[in-house]
C-alpha cells in the first residue's frame, strides 16, 4: 500500500506518518521545506518538495510511482493563534487543498482524506443565528467548512474517493501550537494566573497516537463521502479537564474561571456521530491522565533543553 502525506513535518503529520510506516505503507511526503524533515526520514521515506501554492505545477513524473492509494491532506497554514483570522491565507489553505485533490487524480489516488476540524460544527451551529457575533478567528473555521464542501464536489466529479475526518483537539508529544491545551500545560507548570471562561462548554481531547490511528481506520475502512469524528466517546465539561490537569499536574496557578467571556454556541455532541469509527474496531489506547502526564514530562525536558 502507498499513501501520501502533505503537512507532514507538523505535529500531528509527523505521528501519521509514524504510524503508516509502522503498518507497513510506503510513504511519499509533501513538504515545503525538505531541509525540515526528521533524519530519521533519509532512505526510507520519499521527500517531494512543494509548498501549497504549487501543488497545481506538480506532476506524476515528480513522484516514484505511477500510483498511489491513499492521499492525505494535512497541510494548512495559520491553524492557531492570530494567523486564524488572516482571511488571506485562509483563503488560500482552501485553494491549495483543491489543488491537492486535483493532484491526487493525477497520481491516480483511490482516496483522498481530509483533515477536517471540529470548528466546522461551531461555524454551522453558530454564524446562521441571528445576533451572532463571531469572533474573527471563525475565519478559520469558515475555511475548513468551504474546503470539505468543495473536496467533496470535486471529489464527486473526478471520481476519487473522499473521507472528511473531524479532528478534535488533538495533544500530545511534540505539540508546539498555541492551541488550548498545549497552552495550558505550559502555564500550569509555570504556576502562572490563567483567564478562563466559565469552563461549562463540552470539551474532547485525544491523545495525537490515538487520534492518527483513528485517521488511518477512517481512511481504511471509512465509507465514500463520510466524515469521521476522531476523538472520545465522552466529552466533558472544559472545567473538569482543566481541574484535573491542575492536579494532576500539582500546580499553584490560579484559574481564573469566568474571566474570559464566551462567545460561541455550545457543541453537544451530538452533532458527532462517534459510533461510526468505534464500530470500526476503533479504541482509545491512552487515557487523558496518561497522556498529559507524558506531554508535561516532555514540556519540562525541552524547556530544560532550552535554557543551555
Amino acid at each position: 500500500m502507498r499513501a501520501i502525506v502533505t503537512g507532514a513535518t507538523g505535529f500531528v503529520g509527523q505521528w501519521l506518518v509514524k504510524e503508516l510506516c509502522d503498518g507497513g505503507y510506503d510513504v511519499t511526503v509533501i513538504v515545503r521545506n525538505a531541509g525540515k524533515v526528521p533524519a530519521e526520514w533519509s532512505g526510507r521515506i520519499e521527500i517531494v518538495e512543494c509548498s501549497l501554492e504549487e501543488y497545481k505545477n506538480i506532476q506524476g513524473k515528480d513522484f516514484q510511482y505511477d500510483s498511489y492509494d491513499l492521499f492525505f491532506h494535512l497541510a494548512w497554514a495559520g491553524t492557531a493563534g492570530q494567523e486564524r483570522a488572516d482571511y488571506d491565507m485562509q483563503l488560500r489553505n482552501v485553494y491549495a487543498a483543491c489543488e491537492a485533490l486535483y493532484l491526487a487524480k493525477r497520481l491516480k489516488c483511490r482516496r483522498f482524506i481530509n483533515a477536517g476540524s471540529l470548528m466546522e460544527y461551531d461555524v454551522m451551529e453558530y454564524l446562521p443565528q441571528d445576533g451572532a457575533e463571531p469572533a474573527a478567528g471563525y475565519i478559520y473555521g469558515i475555511s475548513k467548512l468551504t474546503a470539505d464542501f468543495m473536496l467533496k464536489t470535486l471529489a464527486v466529479k473526478e471520481e476519487i474517493e473522499y473521507i472528511n475526518v473531524i479532528i478534535s483537539n488533538i495533544y500530545g508529544v511534540g505539540e508546539e501550537s498555541a492551541r488550548f491545551l498545549n497552552q495550558l500545560l505550559r502555564k500550569l507548570l509555570g504556576n502562572q494566573r490563567i483567564a478562563l471562561t466559565s469552563g461549562e462548554q463540552l470539551y474532547d481531547f485525544i491523545y495525537v497516537t490515538d487520534a492518527v490511528r483513528g485517521i488511518v481506520c477512517a481512511a481504511q475502512n471509512g465509507e465514500n463521502n463520510s466524515v469521521y469524528y476522531i476523538g472520545n466517546k465522552d466529552p466533558q465539561p472544559l472545567k473538569r479537564y482543566i481541574l484535573q490537569t491542575k492536579e494532576l499536574l500539582n500546580s499553584d496557578a490560579e484559574l481564573a474561571f469566568g474571566e474570559v467571556p464566551f462567545k460561541g454556541v455550545m457543541l453537544t455532541y451530538r452533532e458527532f456521530d462517534t459510533t461510526k469509527l468505534y464500530d470500526m474496531g476503533f479504541r482509545i489506547e491512552v487515557p487523558f491522565e496518561q497522556g498529559v502526564l507524558m506531554t508535561a514530562e516532555w514540556i519540562k525536558r525541552e524547556d530544560s533543553a532550552h535554557e543551555f
